[in-house]
């Protein structure tokens, strides 16, 4: 009966044959875009669900929380043709379960303002962009969400600004032909430690995409005011890439009240069509964190192209992880740390993601800088995090950045970070401005625990280095002293081989004598000669 019921479920969402990123207003007439709150008491309902999310066209079934283990929360947005059909699914499959959201465009409104109604508060948000993108001084305010073209024109002020202190970086284009841009800090002697940190490579988590923003504007204003901050400038080499999904992105942006748009994850790449087992089905995107080469496709994506979780065709198929992926690999050893930004579920996760209780060698340390860095973000605001792999904390995947990084780069602090709030709430990703810069400011506190680690285990490397040279130096001029007095000394008896051949040790055991009578033949020059 239950494989019936999912048959059924899964021939209704395939009904529908629009490509996805075509908002139809008929949705919008038919009703409300609703957001299921279920949790899988069974192994069976955890299965089922696990099927929806791998298989479901994300444009009718969208998982905010995807299912991992029973008795966890799983969230759905539902699309309105479908909520009544996926209420009776529910209901028959005995999933317990609640409405969390009745109308999420209504939601949105609260949130972000009725944009797509108001032509002219659109082109209010545009102009007053423009006036500071534009304008004097090279200054965003904090705790805002900004739009690609601006975020671009604010790092290159900056860059401009501090010549000797930062740089623009384009790493590549996107699938739309958007340049990828970030910004690099520090004073770059071609030995220093470099750290990377990135946001948004999934559009809608708007909040991550602020954060690394606010670790930007640290930077940028704290040199001169900031001794802690000048010394990142002087000790490592910081990359910081606010949008690795600028399409994505921007299409979050154009029409910011509508859920289909608004809550858009993946890229925007070309279309790819499947058999969705009633129909050929072609939709946009990727999910670029699937789309990396370590474990490609093996857990927690999907191979159905109009699924959230869709990991492309091949890894590292899409140009903006062929890019990043490229950038990270010419940086060399010097990579010593890789942060990437999402939102939300308040989780600290390190590698391996791809199946429970496999670590890397040194997971000792990774973990013990993950606990360190949970604890100083909680003093902060008194925000609390869990730290681990990603199944231990929610939900097994592979194709991730972080996990790659460490795998075939050996980037020892990789780092995914799942930003504010609770796994619990549901507006993760439309987070309320006034908690931006609480995130963004309590996030850096437990980013300055994996810098400061860095940091030091580069300076005592490089302590360790010089001790060894300051060694092998002094070993050296001892040599060359022992074997120039060698020849200003000669041995006072004929019989020095002799006793030497009867007592090998003679030399150690009897020194005084020896020091005497065969100082030459038992290198003891150096304390007969001054």
């Amino acid at each position: 009966m239950g494989r019936l019921v999912w048959l059924i479920f899964a021939i209704f969402l395939a009904f529908s044959q629009k490509c996805q990123g075509k908002i139809e207003e008929n949705d919008v007439n038919e009703g409300p875009f609703k957001v299921y709150r279920i949790v899988p008491t069974t192994g069976w309902q955890l299965e089922e669900m696990i099927r929806i999310f791998e298989n479901a066209d994300s444009e009718e079934a969208d998982f905010w929380h995807p299912p991992s283990v029973v008795n966890q929360t799983v969230d759905v947005m539902v699309s309105p043709k479908n909520t009544r059909f996926f209420e009776k699914f529910l209901q028959n499959g005995s999933f317990p379960f609640e409405i969390a959201i009745k109308d999420l465009k209504k939601k949105l409104i609260e949130k972000e303002g009725d944009e797509k109604l108001s032509r002219f508060s659109r082109s209010r948000r545009i102009f007053v962009e423009k006036i500071m993108r534009d304008g004097p001084g090279s200054g965003l305010v904090m705790g805002e969400y900004y739009g690609y073209a601006t975020i671009v024109d604010w790092m290159k002020r900056i860059a401009d600004r501090m010549p000797r202190l930062a740089s623009i970086l384009e790493i590549g284009r996107s699938a739309e032909g958007r340049g990828i841009f970030g910004i690099k800090l520090g004073h770059d002697d071609g030995r220093k430690p470099i750290v990377v940190i990135d946001a948004g490579i999934h559009a809608r988590e708007w909040a991550s995409i602020h954060t690394a923003m606010y670790f930007i504007n640290l930077m940028a204003n704290g040199h001169d005011s900031d001794p802690w901050i000048r010394s990142y400038f002087d000790n490592i080499v910081l990359y910081i890439l606010p949008v690795l999904n600028p399409d994505g992105y921007e299409f979050t942006r154009n029409d910011r009240t509508n859920p289909r748009s608004r809550m858009w994850r993946k890229s925007r790449s070309q279309q790819r069509c499947a058999w969705d087992g009633q129909s050929t089905k072609c939709c946009h995107g990727v999910d670029l964190n699937r789309n990396f080469d370590f474990r490609f496709g093996e857990v927690g994506a999907s191979r159905y192209p109009c699924s959230e979780i869709y990991h492309g065709e091949s890894a590292h198929s899409e140009p903006e992880t062929r890019a990043f992926a490229n950038f990270l690999m010419n940086l060399g050893d010097r990579l010593k740390g890789y942060i990437t930004l999402h939102a939300y579920s308040q989780l600290w996760i390190y590698s391996y993601s791809h199946r429970k209780f496999t670590y890397p060698a040194n997971i000792e340390e990774i973990r013990n800088v993950a606990a360190r860095a949970v604890a100083a973000l909680g003093r902060e605001f008194g925000t609390r995090y869990q730290y681990g792999t990603g199944p231990e904390i929610i939900y097994a995947f592979s194709g991730g950045s972080t996990d790659w990084a460490t795998e075939k780069l050996r980037v020892k602090y990789s780092y995914t970070l799942e930003l504010r709030p609770t796994y619990e709430e549901w507006n993760g990703f439309v987070l309320d401005k006034r908690q931006l810069i609480p995130t963004a400011k309590e996030t850096w506190a437990g980013v300055k625990v994996v810098i400061d680690q860095i940091i030091l285990e580069y300076r005592t490397k490089i302590a360790r280095v010089f001790r060894q040279r300051v060694n092998a130096e002094a070993l050296e001029k001892a040599e060359q002293r022992r074997i120039s007095l060698k020849g200003k000394c000669s041995d006072e008896s004929q019989s020095c081989l002799h006793w030497r051949s009867q007592n090998p040790d003679i030399c150690r055991t009897s020194q005084s004598a020896m020091l005497r009578e065969c100082p030459n033949m038992c290198d003891l020059c150096h304390l007969v000669l001054p």
